[in-house]
């Protein structure tokens, strides 16, 4: 009899990282209710900002998003424990008393903790995300029971190549001479030659997530290793609540500046692929690769693409439709404009409209407010949008093909049950349906907006829509009538030129 996934994770105990983040609150949330008979979750969290790990681990469960367990079975959430620790000590941080508790106990590893800003310093990135991880793996290796290490990655890691593989792509130059230089080198030594090491990549980040793959590959090929490569991680589609997001990257930050009126251009070839996954597919993605792993893989690490690209497309283009839209069939309560973002492939045009529709309403509006004694604000708010679509320009502006050999192998592999309950079948969604969900999840989470404000909203919107309308048909008019005006006037001057010419002409002559 084959075992499922919930009788894999009967009574085991599971370290993981990163659990205060947007995926690893959703993970969490997703073993405890459909994996209830497990044992402890570990959660490694660090003080921050005068917060002790057990205080934050009490503001972690008390998000929206366990509010379903705490409706039925409340007590489930005693089995996510804190221990004190950071991946950017030595071993850990963790204390003697912690560190034996979780070498007795823990089975599943999963890593999730990494800093995914795009202009980290590549020093501090190397830290958090190459040796991070490196001290995690010697944790792992000291456990008597590991029955699994899932490690997150990203899949644009290896963004240079072409039809992107399951597999860890080896870097020129080592992983240990990159870690020690990186203790050698001061961040301005390392920044100079950033551009060399990245040979290709965007960021800091997509080139120490390589260098974390390649790790794993090196030191902990002799372990049941999986790493998943998440494409772009948005909100929900079914767990724990449609559309359920806590953070303003990728695509959330743009429909929450589109539909406010506040963003109007983007650079972006709308014919290319917009390779979104949602979080819950990721999560599950997680959880079914430790038991898979485990029980079925013939090979360490097992790489999966965790992406939709090649399952199910869905287009910049297509994205921007559907979003415009429901943005203004859901809108939010405080606007700037009426939404109207728009797509240009030609940089030059989208530089045009920035001009157009961004530098010149800030210029003009920060301005009104300083004449009235209020402190000028758009453009900061610009400045903050501008620096969004910079990060994101790269991936709307380029596509890559990604095998998907092994996540839909994971998928195959489901017994009926499982296959519905940790679904990561994402060939199934209807992008509309998710698209309207996510924007609804947008206002309600992200901008805090209740549900039952949506109708007076939506009346605010047509007021908008017709006050727009006006000033464009005010805007026409005006821009005719000096037309006409102006001509009427050169017609009147031409007249009094004619009329004096032919009376020169009719003067009589002297002899």
């Amino acid at each position: 009899m084959v075992e499922t996934i919930k009788d894999f994770y009967r009574d085991q105990c599971i370290l993981v990282t990163g659990a205060s983040g947007f995926l690893g609150k959703v993970l969490i949330e997703k073993l405890l209710r459909d994996c209830p008979t497990l044992g402890t979750i570990y959660v490694l969290l660090r003080a921050r900002g005068g917060q002790l790990p057990q205080s934050r681990l009490r503001e972690l469960l008390e998000s929206q998003i366990f509010d379903s367990i705490r409706s039925v079975n409340p007590s489930i959430l005693t089995k996510v424990k804190s221990i004190s620790g950071d991946i950017t000590f030595e071993g850990l941080g963790l204390n003697y008393n912690d560190l034996s508790e979780l070498k007795e106990n823990v089975s599943i590893v999963i890593h999730s903790a990494a800093t995914i800003r795009f202009d980290e310093p590549i020093k501090r990135a190397i830290q958090i995300n190459v040796t991070g991880t490196n001290r995690v793996l010697h944790l792992c290796h000291q456990l008597k029971n590991l029955k699994a290490l899932v490690h997150v990655s990203t899949a644009y890691c290896n963004i240079e190549k072409h039809g992107i593989q399951e597999i860890v792509y080896p870097e020129p130059i080592p992983v240990s001479k990159v870690i020690q230089a990186s203790e050698w080198m001061d961040d301005d030594l390392l920044s100079n030659i950033a551009d060399q090491l990245y040979n290709g990549r965007p960021s800091s980040y997509h080139y120490t997530k390589a260098l974390a793959e390649n790790l794993l590959h090196q030191e902990g090929n002799v372990l049941p290793i999986a790493i998943v490569r998440p494409s772009i991680i948005t909100a929900s589609w079914k767990d724990p609540i449609p559309g359920w997001i806590d953070n303003y990257n990728g695509p959330s930050g743009f429909l929450v500046s589109s539909g406010k009126g506040v963003l109007r251009t983007m650079h972006v070839h709308g014919e290319k692929i917009c390779d979104m996954i949602p979080v819950d597919i990721v999560a599950n993605t997680l959880i079914v690769s430790a038991w898979y792993v485990s029980t079925k893989a013939n090979e360490s690490p097992t790489v999966i693409n965790c992406t939709s690209g090649s399952i199910n497309p869905i287009t910049w283009n297509t994205f921007q439709n559907l979003s415009h839209n429901l943005l203004i069939k859901h809108p939010s309560n405080q606007l700037f404009r009426y939404p109207g973002a728009s797509f240009h492939s030609n940089r030059l045009v989208h530089t045009f409209f920035l001009l157009l529709e961004h530098y010149i309403p800030a210029f003009v509006v920060d301005l009104l407010f300083k004449f009235t004694g209020h402190k000028p604000i758009l453009n900061q708010v610009y400045q903050k949008v501008h620096r969004a679509m910079n990060a994101l320009e790269y991936f709307t502006t380029n596509e890559w093909t990604f095998r998907n050999e092994n996540f839909v192998n994971l998928m195959k592999s489901l017994e009926p049950d499982d296959f519905t309950k940790f679904s990561l079948d994402v060939g199934s969604i209807n992008w509309c349906d998710y698209i309207e969900n996510y924007i609804l999840g947008v206002r309600k989470y992200l901008l805090k907006e209740d549900p039952a404000t949506l109708p007076k909203a939506r009346k605010n919107i047509k007021r908008l829509y017709l006050i727009t309308q006006m000033i464009k048909v005010g805007f026409l008019f005006t821009v005719t009538y000096q037309s006409l005006h102006k001509q009427s006037s050169l017609h009147r001057s031409l007249d009094v030129v004619r009329k004096l010419s032919l009376r020169i002409n009719n003067k009589p002559q002297l002899i």
